[in-house]
This record gives structure tokens, sequence and C-alpha cells, in this order.
């Protein structure tokens, strides 16, 4: 029978990438709005440029991420990358502890639940989906296509207390880890429920941290394409050169030309730049 651990306030850090971390980024881990108050001042705070040297270039992160077409069905093996979207979409992450060669019911898990159309359509646009493949780099015939090593996805099943394969784990997009199942029991609904019940937890746990961060200025922005969102506020806008400054909720300033928004979201900055100007 599949064990069941339902989560608390566990940090959002990311072990599998210990190497790949931004160097020149302030990293805040932000639970309450009195935590955000501390660093969210009002004062525009420090900006991170990929070119010192050239002020005027776009950082290529969210100019990157608001051109992209993510696909809203896949399955993501990049850890990094799902929860870089969990976090800008406000979505969900569902995180699957995987074994392609030693876990016979991961892969059961798989055919009757994780990898049908039923579950591709309720997870669309809702959820954000990565596994972690701790048989990938046991497999001869994939050698050396292992992204991650199974010590180090082992480690982050055991930071949410999960040490079986199949395991499953929900994290909120704050980064709170909400619920997780350990082990399968053949039982492909008893899984469905808890993903459905941690999926609808991480959201309502989201809407409320949002309710506090709205006040503040925080809202959804969406790109031009609209294959993108993001959760952040207006820092503050360079007419001159077109520039849009946003405070993302974790603390960090990025950038990207006013172009790359929705028609609304353009409407809304220049609005507020308005309002600035016709300040005394």
């Amino acid at each position: 029978m599949a064990a069941m651990n339902m989560g608390g306030d566990t940090g959002m850090g990311n072990p599998l990438l210990p190497n790949q971390t931004d160097p020149t980024a302030t990293s805040y881990n932000v639970n309450t709005s009195e935590e955000l108050a501390k660093i969210d001042n009002g004062a525009e705070g420090e900006v991170y440029f990929t070119d010192p040297d050239n002020p005027d270039k776009e950082i290529e992160g969210i100019t990157a991420a608001f051109e992209s077409t993510r696909s809203g069905n896949a399955w993501m093996t990049d850890y990094g990358r799902a929860l870089r979207f969990a976090r800008r979409e406000g979505r969900p992450l569902l995180i699957w502890f995987h074994d392609s060669v030693i876990s016979p019911k991961s892969g059961m898990l798989g055919e009757h639940l994780l990898h049908t159309a039923k579950f591709n359509a309720w997870c669309k646009n809702r959820v954000v989906r990565v596994m972690l493949d701790t048989g990938a780099g046991l497999d001869e015939s994939k050698s050396g296509t292992a992204r991650y090593s199974r010590g180090a996805i082992n480690s982050l099943a055991l930071k949410y207390g999960l040490k079986r394969r199949p395991a499953l784990a929900i994290i909120s997009p704050r980064g709170k880890f909400i619920i997780g199942m350990d082990g399968f029991s053949g039982a492909p609904q008893e899984a469905e429920s808890i993903i459905r019940e941690g999926v609808t937890k991480a959201e309502e746990d989201m809407r409320a941290y949002r309710a506090k961060l709205e006040p503040k200025g925080y809202r959804t922005w969406r790109s031009a394409t609209g294959n993108m969102s993001l959760f952040a506020k207006l820092q503050r806008f360079d007419e001159a050169h077109q520039m849009v400054y946003l405070k993302e909720y974790g603390g960090r300033i990025s950038r990207t030309k006013l172009r790359r928004f929705c028609d609304a979201d353009v409407e809304f900055i220049r609005t507020q730049q308005e309002k600035k100007n016709a300040r005394p």
C-alpha cells in the first residue's frame, strides 16, 4: 500500500543543481507578508545584467521564458527548469520519482495513470510536471544519458520523506511541500486521488499567499505570445528604452522589453507611467 506524506513548510531548494546557480543573484526565502516587507521596501533594488558592459541588453532568463512555448502536457526531465516554470507561472509542481530499471510498479503507474490522455488533459495549463528517473544511469542501453545522479535524486526524495519507488510529491508554487505518495499500491485511482487532493491544496496555498502580495502591487503578467505568465510587481518602467523591470515574489528583479508583454499589460504599464508623470 502506498504511504502518504503530508507536507510542511519546506524550502524549494535545488539540491540537484548545486553548481548551476547564478553567482550574481540574491535569493530570498519568503513565506509571509511580514518577511516580504523586510526586503520589499519600494526601493529599486539590485538589477542583474547579463552583460555589465551593455546595460541595455535584456535579461536572458525572462526574455527567453516570454518567448518560449511550453507544452502543457509534457513531462519535463530538467528539475531546475520545471522549478522555474512552477514558480513563475504560479502552478503546482508534481514530481514523479521514477525508476525505469528496478521498479516495475513505477512503469505500471505511468501506463495506467501518469501517461494517459485523460491525466494529460487534466494537467494541461494547471500543473508543471517533472520526472526524475533513478534508473536512467543503470540502463546500459542509455549509458551517459542520465541528467542527474541516482544519489542526487534520492536525496531530493528523502527531503520530502519519500523512500520507495515510485513516489510522488506535490509542491506549491511558493515552495511549500503539500503531500507525497511513498510507493504505489497498484491502484491508480488511489494515486490519482492523492494527486488531485495535493494540487487543489497547493492552489489554495498559492491563492492565500497571493492575497497577501497583491496589495503590494503583485499581479499576473502575460507574454505577447500567450505562452507564458509571471507573477510579479512592476518595479519601474524605463520609458526611454521601453524596458520593464519586474520584481518576482522570490525577491529577484529582472527586466525585458515592453513589446514582450500582452496588450493588456502594455496598457497597464503605460497607464501607471502616465499617473507617475502627472504627479507634481
